[in-house]
């Protein structure tokens, strides 16, 4: 079980990081920003987040 600050510290990174690669992803060729893009990726990114955070935050009994 993880304590409040590791968990407040990981989300913070790992969304930031995340955020920030995909917004660099989501330029086409000629370097426009592509919005559709970015928040398909941005979903991908907080599923996958969310999912590994629910995981690691169980409780094991």
């Amino acid at each position: 079980m993880w304590d409040t600050k590791r968990q407040i510290i990981w989300l913070v990174v790992g969304i930031s990081f995340g955020t920030f690669i995909v917004y660099k992803d989501a330029h086409d060729e000629t370097g426009r920003f592509d919005r559709g893009v970015f928040a398909f990726w941005e979903i991908i990114l907080l599923a996958i987040i969310l999912t590994l955070f629910y995981l690691y935050s169980r409780k094991k009994t």
